[in-house]
């Protein structure tokens, strides 16, 4: 079977892609702008993604941690101060609204 082609892009728009080209990371954010913070339990039972499959615990940490990275979702405590506690995560809907999709509209205009 042939290989997918993968054009070459910038790497701030291959990061825009990777965030909002994944329909988990699609899901989360909806889940987390229309209930609030949540905690990784609570966006378990809150989702379910096109395939009528939930998403398991370790993936959904995945997905968490690609989406801070990014800033698209922040989190009530930081990275590497978690063990044991209760964490909310929170949809950073303008930084996905102003910041990664202007960078990803000037890109494809050529800008």
């Amino acid at each position: 079977m042939p290989r997918l082609i993968q054009p070459s892009h910038p790497q701030e728009v291959e990061a825009i892609i990777e965030i909002l080209g994944n329909r988990a990371h699609a899901a989360i954010l909806r889940h987390l702008c229309q209930v609030g913070p949540s905690t990784t339990g609570e966006i378990l039972s809150g989702i379910v993604l096109d395939s009528g499959k939930k998403l398991t615990r370790p993936s959904l940490q995945h997905h968490l941690e690609a989406l801070e990275r990014a800033a698209a979702v922040t989190a009530d405590h930081p990275r590497g101060q978690r063990h044991g506690k209760r964490v909310k995560y929170e949809a950073n809907i303008d930084a996905v609204e102003f910041e990664m999709l202007p960078a990803y509209v000037s890109y494809l205009r050529g800008k």
